[in-house]
């Protein structure tokens, strides 16, 4: 006869069909009714083993499994909502949930854990890469990788939990990522996308975007209290962006830290930065005196006209009218980001130190995206980045020589820069249209006159104005649909 078991040890017993069963409670279990659990196998060894290791489970507080083999669908949910929910962020969460819900289970999610094999998962890549024409998700390589970084997590998490011996990953062969196709604007793009920023109530936030290189979410985060001016730096510590909140689902833009612990971090804040936040700041205020009662009290750098946050899907949208009627192809709002990287580093800034500008890792990861955009012969440093930005950004000589004490940078005061400079002013309040004809009307005006006499910044200045605005008009012509002459719409200034 069997030896009986003290309480909490469970009893084993010979059964009248042969076999032997093991009975234990398990305390873990909610409901009552369902704490006494069976072991029934043909084999007494196997079943004092087994006994001994639910036992074990128990006194460690290894995390109950509703089931000894759960499917791949039951296990996943299970993971994702009870293990990995405490180490991602709620966009991160939001992202496994959906991956696992629309490519894993719908494909391997009936199969038991136990039987997933490597094969069920390669098939799993194929028909995620797979067109859907030909029965698949038609995902690219980078998209399959991030279901592999899913699939990865939890099998580690049920060979932990001993719901399987080996991990069928590691009989797999995800696809291989390829340099990523990253577009960026060109030097004559460039001035096509600024000439047209300053009808647009974002027009300061992607300039600034276009001169430092932070990432939108940063942007829309921005706080008065980040802008260091004395010590001319800005403090990138947190991030915004529309999410639904991992444990109440609530769905709202919410403020919380960057992407990375490596996007917490400080950058320069250079004189043609600090200019646009001085126009920044004069357009809050403007905000203010139209909205009166509605507007929103903030001490953000870049609120909406009605003082909120922006949301993401805004500022795409505001991109989309900025970059039509400059007459430029669609692009993601992270061009903006790509081109600054690229111009810094044909500007001779180490890849190191762009990586720190840009909130990366390192140089390596830097230089895996805009290796083959570098120009091998740039030798100049940030001071000719900072050159780059003074002539692009449509920067008025005024502006700079009140942020700015060095001479070296500063654009002396005279008279071809406060003709140029009244006139873009004035050519802000107009369509895109009559405001590069206002200002190319100047220009010519002074080319009339003798130009000999100009200084050399006199010089410069007159050319820039008239390379950016030819430009444009040239491009506008070419498309064969003038701009109307109208002030922006209520909705165009979002």
């Amino acid at each position: 006869m069997p030896k009986k078991r003290a309480d909490g040890e469970g009893t084993i017993r010979k059964r009248a069909d042969g076999r032997w069963e093991a009975r234990y409670t398990d305390t873990r279990e909610i409901d009552p009714r369902k704490r006494q659990k069976s072991i029934i196998n043909k084999s007494q060894k196997v079943v004092v083993e087994k006994l001994k290791v639910a036992l074990a489970e128990i006194d460690d507080g290894v995390p109950l499994i509703s089931k000894e083999n759960p499917t791949v669908t039951e296990w996943f949910n299970l993971w994702v909502n009870e293990y990995a929910i405490n180490n991602l962020r709620d966009t991160t969460f939001e992202a496994y949930r959906l991956n696992i819900q629309t490519y894993i289970n719908p494909v391997i999610g009936s199969l038991k854990i136990k039987d997933l094999t490597g094969l069920h998962i390669q098939r799993l890549y194929n028909q995620a890469g797979a067109s859907k024409d030909d029965g698949g998700f038609g995902l690219k390589p980078a998209s399959i990788i991030k279901i592999k970084h899913i699939l990865s997590g939890a099998l580690k998490q049920a060979i932990t939990n001993r719901l399987i011996r080996t991990n069928p990953l590691l009989e797999t062969t995800p696809p291989k990522l390829e340099n990523p196709d990253i577009r960026i604007l060109k030097s004559e793009e460039k001035q096509q996308f600024t000439a047209v920023l300053p009808f647009f109530n974002t027009g300061n936030m992607f300039e600034v975007k276009l001169a430092t290189g932070m990432r939108i979410g940063e942007l829309c985060a921005l706080d008065k209290v980040d802008i260091d001016r004395e010590n001319k730096l800005i403090h990138i510590t947190k991030s915004a962006s529309r999410r639904k909140d991992k444990h109440t689902g609530e769905v709202g833009i919410k403020v919380g830290p960057p992407k990375t612990k490596h996007s917490v971090r400080k950058i320069p804040l250079l004189p043609s930065v600090e200019v646009i936040l001085d126009r920044q700041e004069q357009l809050v205020e403007k905000f203010k005196s139209q909205t009166g009662d509605r507007w929103t009290p903030n001490t953000l750098v870049f609120p909406t006209d009605t003082g909120r946050i922006h949301a993401l899907s805004g500022l795409r949208s505001s991109l989309g009218r900025i970059l039509k009627r400059a007459g430029l192809p669609h692009m993601s709002l992270h061009a903006l980001r790509h081109t600054y990287a690229t111009n810094a580093l044909n500007s001779g800034v180490a890849a190191q130190n762009v990586a720190r500008l840009l909130g990366h890792k390192d140089g390596a990861t830097t230089l895996k995206y805009y290796a083959h955009y570098i120009n091998t012969e740039a030798l100049a440093q940030l001071k000719e980045l900072e050159e780059q930005n003074v002539k692009h950004l449509g920067l008025t000589a005024d502006e700079l020589s009140q942020v700015v004490n060095s001479n070296e940078i500063v654009l002396e005061k005279n008279s071809v820069a406060e003709r140029i400079d009244e006139v873009i002013s004035r050519a802000k309040n107009q369509s895109p249209k009559k405001g590069i004809d206002m200002v190319l009307q100047v220009c010519e005006d002074i080319l009339c006159q003798s130009v000999n006499s100009l200084a050399v910044r006199e010089k410069d200045m007159l050319l820039g104005a008239l390379s950016q605005y030819t430009a444009l008009k040239r491009h506008y012509a070419q498309q064969g649909n003038p701009v109307k002459a109208e002030r922006p719409t209520q909705e165009e200034r979002h």
